[in-house]
């Protein structure tokens, strides 16, 4: 097992020599059932055991920032039941002279304490495995945050345009909201054949389109993701700080969600979101103007933008419910 001990434990947690880790080892297949496998599968059976040889120094960083991730993860669901006694007669609450259980909001602090560890962990350990495909090769071929389907195809490139501090497991959060805005705006502005283009550009592609998709291409992924942060202001799955964009932790802890502007005026939350269109729709129509004078590079598809008639000139804005006045 990852951990056996709880002198294992204690490099991660903060309790006394005298706890018994039989109390808690339960709750490392919780944890890892809970919140590990859904990212690395079956890793902490991989690095069950301290690593030695060719490659060791790389599996035993991962293995260490599991183990953190797991102990984290597993105290947070220990921790209501820690000072409680459950047994025939009921459930009871262990208390004597000399001390008393935790109150309600330290326990909760704790555990919020906790959980942002152990996600911490887990993106420092998704961080090492997205570094080292060739030697984490079940997590490259089934979990890695890279997804090369979406324009913003990691959580890096999220980061530059609006800050998520790199965290893979925000990105993979806000995978199926990029899809969706890919769907709503990317399929509803360019031709199929561009946007395969964009994503993938093959050796062959002529150097002066080459120059042009590299320009466009930022262009576009700012837009996807300042679209998808709008988008997921009412989900309650995320929070949004000064500092950017994070999962929200409260939903784990009081098992309700709350919508991103929890705490805020609604009509500062309403200004944001506006303001966060406006610049996606700024970016798009940059987009737009890149096209049409470079117009003739693009020989993929009859015609690169939708709704656009060279003849004419103009650009028919969509009867749709993605960008409008562009």
């Amino acid at each position: 097992m990852i951990l056996e001990t709880t002198a294992d434990l204690k490099k991660y947690i903060s309790i006394a020599d005298s706890f018994q880790f039989e109390d808690f080892e339960p709750y490392i297949n919780k944890a890892v059932n809970t919140f590990i496998k859904r990212y690395v599968g079956k890793l902490h059976d991989t690095l069950s055991a301290e690593a030695t040889g060719t490659e060791s120094e790389i599996k035993n960083e991962a293995r260490e920032h599991l183990r953190n991730a797991i102990a984290n993860f597993g105290w947070f669901i220990y921790l209501p039941t820690a000072s409680v006694i459950m047994d025939s007669s009921g459930i009871s609450v262990a208390q004597n002279e000399n001390r008393k259980s935790a109150d309600f909001w330290q326990i909760k602090d704790i555990r919020r304490e906790s959980l942002r560890s152990g996600h911490e962990a887990m993106d420092m350990l998704l961080e090492v495995l997205e570094a080292n495909p060739a030697i984490f090769t079940d997590y490259a071929d089934n979990y890695s945050s890279i997804n090369n389907e979406l324009l913003v195809n990691n959580a890096t490139i999220f980061s530059k345009w609006y800050n998520i501090n790199n965290s893979r497991q925000v990105y993979l959060a806000l995978q199926p909201t990029l899809r969706l805005v890919e769907d709503q705006y990317l399929s509803t502005f360019l031709c199929k054949e561009l946007i395969t283009l964009l994503k993938d550009t093959p050796n062959t592609t002529s150097a002066e389109l080459e120059t042009v998709l590299n320009t466009i291409k930022p262009e576009l992924q700012k837009a996807m993701v300042l679209f998808s942060v709008s988008k997921v202001a009412a989900t309650g799955l995320f929070e949004l700080t000064g500092e950017g964009l994070r999962l929200n932790f409260e939903t784990y802890l009081d098992g309700r969600k709350q919508s991103l502007d929890y705490g805020k005026a609604t009509e500062q939350v309403k200004q944001l979101t506006e303001t966060l269109l406006d610049s996606a729709t700024i970016y798009m129509s940059q987009v737009k103007e890149i096209i049409i004078e470079k117009l003739e590079l693009f020989e993929m598809c009859e015609n690169p933008l939708k709704n656009y008639t060279q003849s004419s000139g103009s650009y028919t804005t969509y009867d749709s419910n993605g960008i409008t006045g562009i």
